[in-house]
């Protein structure tokens, strides 16, 4: 089709509503995913129906062009692939041919990292980085400030006090994530993100026809790819249920994380008068934490429950184990995490910065009735 006859299509099926319906329609299949991969339960098929409405808002807003005013916005509410708690995630829309100084001061963040990435979740490319910066890659003067240069092409001028972060062609966002072992008590890292080279376009042009109809399509094509991938995760927990166990390197390979991370997943299946016990025994590493998270791999909430627990908060024993306690209702044991009346979902276990590789840790199914003295596995 030549390009004036896309155009004309484009602009008929705005006019005669169809690029709305394709859009629902692609929405309403993406909803019988929910159903043919879930339980025949409440709670399980209402939290996946929200799940959808999530990653539509999400979907929508990332096909916005880059600002000319990079922002960051707050990525904390988009429930992915098992959001960590412990994390407030950042993101930046950019375009790959401009260079950025981004600078700010860690404050009282236990740690943060800084990833140029490219691709999308959700499509065959998946998630890719370009550059990775970790806050102990970085020089921080005394008084915790820091400066990078993210650009395609190392900067010339050779300062030690200024690091760089690789962009390529296809660059389209940062990502920042923050560790915070306190929250509402210690001061998160400040950011700022300026533009100082690049063209990064003019004024905003009108909307087309063309451009909603990419947009409503590729949002929903998204949709269905971030439904399709995490749910292939979690069908692949669910094969050895109330393990935990490496994620296999082909699941990993389109959603990059931190490439210092060893990333463990399982998926408890606990009926009410039961409890999952696993025994973990940290290594030297910088950070550890294990947390529950729903079917859909949407973390729980934790203002009112405690199902994240890390390297601060957790309560070790004279051997330097921890026992952690999965169950829906409180043993009266530490290191207890709360199900929130979910009798499946999946669980994170994350290593950074160890120094070997962690084996798959030990785990037990408890009746709760047994608990009352505390189980040794």
């Amino acid at each position: 089709m030549s390009p004036s006859n896309e155009k004309n299509n484009s602009r008929e099926k705005v006019i005669s509503g169809e690029v709305w319906s394709e859009f629902c329609d692609l929405l309403k299949s993406a909803g019988q995913q929910i159903i043919d991969n879930s339980a025949n339960d409440e709670l399980e098929r209402a939290e996946g129906f929200r799940y959808l409405a999530r990653l539509t808002r999400n979907g929508l807003a990332s096909l916005d062009s880059a600002p000319l005013s990079p922002v960051i916005i707050d990525y904390s509410g988009a429930k992915i692939g098992a959001d960590n708690p412990d994390f407030m995630y950042g993101k930046c829309r950019i375009i790959g041919s401009a260079s950025y100084r981004i600078s700010g001061c860690a404050n009282e963040a236990f740690t943060f990292n800084i990833g140029a990435f490219h691709g999308q979740l959700g499509t065959p490319q998946g998630l890719q980085s370009s550059g990775f910066l970790c806050k102990s890659d970085l020089y921080l003067d005394a008084d915790g400030r820091f400066e990078i240069i993210a650009s395609k092409d190392e900067p010339l001028e050779n300062n030690a006090r200024v690091d760089w972060l690789p962009l390529c062609e296809d660059s389209n966002s940062f990502l920042i994530r923050q560790t915070i072992l306190r929250p509402g008590m210690d001061v998160p890292a400040d950011f700022e993100i300026h533009i100082i080279e690049g063209d990064v376009g003019t004024s905003p042009k009108p909307l087309t026809a063309k451009k909603i109809e990419n947009s409503l399509g590729r949002s929903a094509l998204m949709l269905h790819g971030i439904v399709q991938q995490f749910l292939g995760w979690t069908n692949d927990f669910k094969k050895r249920p109330n393990q935990i166990s490496e994620i296999k390197p082909e699941l990993l390979r389109v959603a990059k994380g931190d490439p210092k991370c060893q990333y463990n997943y399982g998926y408890f299946d606990i009926a009410d008068d039961e409890a999952l016990v696993i025994k973990l025994i940290p290594p030297e590493c910088e950070y550890w934490n294990i947390q529950l998270a729903n079917h859909w791999m949407e973390s729980f909430d934790t203002s009112d429950t405690v199902s994240s627990i890390n390297n601060a908060s957790a309560i070790k024993r004279d051997d330097g184990s921890v026992y952690i306690v999965i169950a829906a209702s409180a043993p009266g044991l530490v290191n207890y995490l709360d199900t929130q009346s979910h009798q499946r979902g999946t669980i994170a276990l994350r290593w950074v910065g160890a120094d070997s590789h962690q084996a798959d840790p030990l785990m037990k199914l408890f009746k709760l009735v047994e608990l009352n003295v505390e189980p040794i596995l």
